[in-house]
């Protein structure tokens, strides 16, 4: 019988408005148990000071400022795994392993790098614990995008949910990416496109708001199918995947002189044209897809991707899942997977040559 952990993971995704952490049981391979998560958030100070570093940033690091932000976000997380262990009743000395993916500032896997801030070893020391980070470093070293890695844990899910394969998983956070899997085991993913950091940039700069709660803005405006056309001609919806992308590859140039509502719609339809490309590049039959990520909650991104694949889109939210706290379950998981040196991503998830572990020992 394998060895049963008691893995935290937490991830600050690239909306960068906090931190969710997540406990789970796991053995790194099959066997999975949610115990609990929760989140908290980030300052709008931190906000953009993360936002606007990582915008600025081009190959050339700030380092002074790097390592302010990042001891920022460090004693974000060390709050994150104190609130965690507090609200589970746990100790620290009960927990096998933590797992921390860090906040992404910057993401070109043509250059071979990609950026996470935080300070792991701090963490490990604080609270004693075996930690693992830099979870992406080994993928791009044997020629990986070193994104997206949650995938594997999704085809875990699929087995935990009792889903019919073939199925797809969609993660609609900062940036959208797509899980295939299909009867046989074959694990396809890629980032889609852009996610929610368009529509919620875009928000948050023209109103007193941070998002489009529930899509109602969408709602209310009408779509610009010019526009909408013109950025789906955009490359990187032709590149073949694997294949990753930053969050500020996309700009809001193309929708900033149309009406509010009108622009939010725009943005809104983007982002579900571009899973819709995703998905029609995979070109393989599907029983079902579920979505998970801050834009499950954006309705109408959900029913216009149920209109185009003529699908029942399910959100995740069953069997004691939140689909807000995939992603940190995601990354305890991982860290079980790299104690025990079980691959992380794969050559149709990442583009490595052959699947390989990850994760740096702290």
């Amino acid at each position: 019988m394998r060895k049963i952990f008691y893995a935290i993971g937490a991830m600050s995704g690239t909306s960068a408005d906090g931190i969710d952490i997540s406990l789970i049981r796991t053995d790194g391979l099959n066997y999975f148990r949610p115990i609990e998560s929760t989140s908290i958030s980030f300052d709008s100070f931190l906000k953009k000071e993360i936002l606007s570093f990582s915008r600025k940033f081009q190959n050339k690091k700030n380092h002074f400022k790097l390592l302010a932000i990042e001891e920022m976000i460090t004693e974000k997380y060390i709050l994150a795994i104190k609130k965690i262990l507090a609200k589970s009743n746990f100790k620290s000395s009960h927990i096998s392993v933590l797992g921390l993916h860090g906040q992404t500032v910057f993401h070109n896997p043509k250059n071979k790098i990609s950026l996470q801030l935080i300070n792991a070893s701090k963490i490990a020391k604080y609270f004693n614990l075996r930690t693992i980070s830099d979870f992406r470093e080994n993928d791009i070293s044997k020629g990986g995008e070193g994104a997206p890695l949650v995938p594997v844990f999704h085809k875990l899910l699929m087995k935990y949910l009792n889903v019919s394969l073939p199925s797809i998983f969609i993660n609609i956070g900062g940036i959208s990416n797509i899980t295939y899997l299909s009867k046989k085991n074959e694990l396809i993913a890629f980032d889609s496109g852009p996610g929610m950091c368009l529509l919620d940039d875009y928000v948050e700069r023209n109103s007193n708001k941070k998002y489009d709660e529930g899509g109602k803005y969408s709602f209310r405006g009408k779509i610009n199918n010019k526009i909408l056309k013109k950025v789906m001609r955009d490359k990187y919806f032709k590149l073949k995947y694997p294949k990753s992308i930053d969050r500020n590859y996309f700009t809001l140039i193309d929708f900033k002189n149309l009406d509010f509502c009108d622009a939010c719609a725009t943005i809104s339809m983007f982002t579900v044209k571009s899973i819709i490309s995703g998905i029609n590049k995979i070109n393989k039959k599907y029983e079902s897809i579920y979505i998970m990520g801050g834009g499950s909650k954006n309705f109408f991104i959900h029913k216009e991707l149920s209109k185009i694949t003529q699908k029942d889109v399910k959100s995740i939210n069953i069997k004691g899942l939140k689909d807000l706290y995939i992603e940190s379950q995601a990354f305890a998981y991982l860290a079980a997977r790299s104690i025990t040196n079980l691959p992380i991503s794969y050559p149709k998830t990442t583009g490595v040559k052959k699947p390989a572990s990850g994760g740096k020992n702290f």
